[in-house]
């Protein structure tokens, strides 16, 4: 899984690299296309990231009012609870750019948590018409826990579990399918892109978007430091596997890029594989 890893010195340089590439994709992508999508995380990684984006050069340079900021996750929460994704990505980066308060598309975790996954999807859905079956977002952020976990595909959670019991047909086969006729599919076939996932080790609920979603997207990027995240980034780098459901994340036709710290790094021989690779 480690063809495109971007290992820096400090979890400081990381941000300051993600920031430069990112601010490259918005304007390769806009290049040829009228907006850009992407899909937040929560975290503490991303949180540096996105306060070097609320900093110049980038507050003025990034054309903020084409951006769609959608998230990939969210907890059950009201928009103004501490543990809020939302709130985190307010308060480190949006309300210091210029962004149109109609492209911020939040989970509404103060809702039923059916409900708030249905009407997320309904309107990403809208968003992504004439994607085909699946949504492309142009870029998909996350993080990755100590347990494996990315977005809230939690180890043991049913959004994993099904996937893996089940992976949709249509993720593989069925990437051109209109809307219109994933809808007339047989009930069970009709994958869903967002879900309400019980995490019954944490009792809790989570919002999340599926693997079928994040792995249709045009690129896909891992932001994860630090000492504790050192074994299981080893076990992700060795393939697919349940029990680290970030391994999971395997896009179609996207890139896959990781950007990490050394200190995630620890391992010898993960190390020198990630030095022959790069």
């Amino acid at each position: 899984m480690a063809d495109h890893v971007i290992v820096s010195d400090t979890p400081e340089a990381l941000a300051d690299r993600v920031a430069a590439d990112f601010a490259v994709l918005v304007d390769q992508s806009l290049a040829k296309q009228e907006r850009f999508s992407v899909a937040l995380a929560g975290g503490i990684t991303p949180k540096q990231f996105y306060a070097r984006l609320a900093k110049e050069p980038y507050k003025s340079s990034i054309p903020w009012a084409k951006l769609w900021f959608f998230w990939g996750d969210e907890r059950c929460v009201p928009k103004e609870h501490p543990d809020s994704n939302f709130r985190m990505v307010s308060e480190a980066l949006l309300q210091f750019v210029p962004v149109q308060p109609s492209h911020v598309i939040r989970m509404h975790g103060e809702d039923p948590p059916p409900q708030a996954a249905q009407e997320y999807e309904k309107f990403m859905r809208q968003f992504f018409r004439d994607s085909g079956f699946w949504p492309r977002f142009d870029l998909i952020l996350l993080g990755m826990g100590a347990d494996g976990h990315t977005a809230s595909l939690i180890p043991g959670s049913p959004a994993v579990a099904d996937h893996v019991t089940e992976p949709p047909v249509e993720e593989r086969r069925q990437t051109d399918l209109s809307q219109e006729e994933a809808s007339a599919l047989p009930a069970g076939r009709q994958a869903r892109w967002v879900v309400h996932n019980v995490v019954r080790t944490l009792q809790t609920v989570r919002l999340t978007l599926t693997y079928p979603v994040i792995n249709q997207a045009k690129n896909v990027w891992f932001l994860v430091t630090g000492s504790k995240k050192a074994e299981v980034f080893a076990e992700v780098q060795k393939g697919p596997n349940p029990a680290w459901p970030a391994s999971l994340v395997q896009p179609v036709s996207g890139e896959l890029q990781w950007y990490i710290d050394k200190a995630v790094v620890q391992k010898e021989e993960v190390w020198q594989t990630l030095k022959y690779k790069r």
